[in-house]
Parts: C-alpha cells; structure tokens; sequence
C-alpha cells in the first residue's frame, strides 16, 4: 500500500498518510473480506489518487530509487547518455494516462504478475495486458517520435 501511494503522490509523508487512512477505514469499515490484499490496495490507490486530485498536481511514477544505477566503468559520455535515456522515459511515462502509468509502475518497475495487478485494480487480467501493451507502445511511439527529430 505504501509503495502505491508513494508512486502516486511522490511523497513519503502523504503516502504514510494515506496507509495511515486506508487502514483506518478498512478497520472501521468491520465487514468480512475475500481478498484482503487487493482490497487494501485498492483502498490505499483510491484515497491516493483522491489526495492528488485535491492537489490538483500531475507527477509521474517513478522514483530516483528505481532507475537502475549507472555503472561505475561506464565512460562519462555513457553515463550521461543513460542518464538522459532514463529522464526521458520518466517524463514519457508521466505523460501516459493515469491507469498506464500505474499498470506501467506495478508491472514493469515493481514486477507484480497479471493476476495480482489485476487484482489490486479491480479488473480483468486480460485487460491488464491489454493496456500494458497499449502503454508500452504508447511509449515506445512517444519515443520513436522523439528520437527521429533528435536524428536532424
């Protein structure tokens, strides 16, 4: 729930907030649960995206923490490159609608399987694939795009 709410709101105070919330309602709420780590998620995913509706503040999924670190015997204009590579693709991702960028977050950054994102999303797992497809190739054109007008 944490990690969710922290990929949402880009904050470790409002995330904590948020668990802090989910929690507290899910125990106040005193009804029986099927599946109580999806429904946890949704909760904690539900009152995130709430807060950052109020917040009225677009921000992107990942973190610092999750880009991969760069070699060390990686030469300075390698190390720039992947760096450029790796700010690109967080402000491509950031530019997806909010579903894919978290499909894109829980499958490809955190390594959740189908059925649990679906799950946690309440919906199908091949809707799931689906739009994870549709995301990847969303970014893949965004950057297609982008690299075809750096080429000039």
């Amino acid at each position: 729930m944490f990690r969710l709410a922290m990929c949402v709101l880009h904050s470790k105070e409002e995330a904590e907030d948020i668990v802090q919330d989910a929690m507290m309602k899910i125990w106040n709420g005193g009804q029986e649960i099927d599946n109580p780590a999806g429904y946890c998620t949704i909760v904690a995913k539900n009152l995130a995206l709430d807060r950052l509706r109020q917040k009225k503040n677009q921000t992107n999924m990942m973190q610092i923490e999750d880009i991969p670190q760069i070699a060390e015997t990686d030469m300075p204009f390698q190390a720039l490159e992947k760096n450029e590579k790796l700010n690109l693709l967080e402000q491509l991702i950031a530019k997806l609608p909010e579903r894919k960028r978290i499909l894109i977050q829980l499958r490809d950054i955190e390594g959740e399987s189908y059925k649990r994102i679906a799950e946690m999303l309440d919906i199908t797992e091949s809707l799931v694939k689906t739009d994870l497809f549709r995301a990847r190739q969303e970014l893949k054109q965004y950057y297609t795009n982008i690299d075809s007008y750096e080429r000039f």
